[in-house]
């Protein structure tokens, strides 16, 4: 029954989703614009910055690649900790293995009986977060394989950056790191990659908490 839930509310949350491909969000990640505004957008957005006083920092030069990378994970890392919130480790869990996932919880270790309130709760904030997802295009048939090519492609940060320094920072500004992506991906792959950002800025400001945790 819960796995049922799960997939009713999905599909209605795919077939209300726009694909993404060729989307791009505005700098306060609310609302996709058409890929035909992609080189206005990105000169516009680049005047934005540096009206902001804002600019990518040299921190960024050794490995901007990883950074995007590093977008990617932590997005998926924050999806899978809202909705497995009572999950002290989250080794095998992946967005695309969600549904099955949440039976496994659901269930006793011994026995294989499942809590159906807990499986209930547990598919609830998925499906409310997906919801909300969705609204900036995010879309569950492309964004979950699309974030695992980012990360296989090119990899995560190698260490943390230290407290109270410009790189942490500038890794929590998204208009800094919209510049990154803008600077470092190659263009077809710059409107989903902004859409991810966009994803990932939002939960950060509706979890209040920094952009990217460690």
């Amino acid at each position: 029954m819960v796995l049922n839930l799960v997939k009713e509310s999905l599909e209605l949350t795919t077939k209300n989703n726009v694909s993404s491909w060729g989307v791009l969000m505005d700098p306060e990640g609310s609302k996709p614009t058409t890929h035909i505004q992609d080189t206005l957008g990105k000169s516009q957005f680049r005047r934005n910055l540096h009206q902001r006083g804002l600019k990518p920092t040299s921190s960024f030069n050794s490995d901007p690649e990883r950074l995007i990378g590093e977008i990617a994970f932590q997005l998926d890392r924050r999806i899978l900790s809202h909705v497995f919130q009572s999950q002290a480790r989250l080794y095998g869990f992946t967005v695309l293995n969600i549904p099955e996932k949440i039976i496994q919880v659901s269930s006793h270790p011994l026995i294989g009986r499942v809590d159906e309130g807990y499986g209930l709760h547990v598919s609830q904030r998925y499906t409310d977060l997906m919801g909300r997802l969705a609204q900036l295009g995010y879309n569950l048939t492309l964004h979950p394989p699309f974030t695992e090519f980012i990360v296989n492609t090119y990899g995560i940060l190698k260490q943390r950056p230290d407290s109270y320094t410009a790189q942490k920072m500038d890794y929590n500004n998204v208009y800094v790191m919209r510049e990154v992506i803008f600077s470092t991906a190659p263009g077809k792959l710059v409107p989903d990659l902004l859409l991810l950002l966009s994803c990932l800025s939002d939960m950060a400001r509706t979890d209040r908490k920094p952009l990217l945790l460690w």
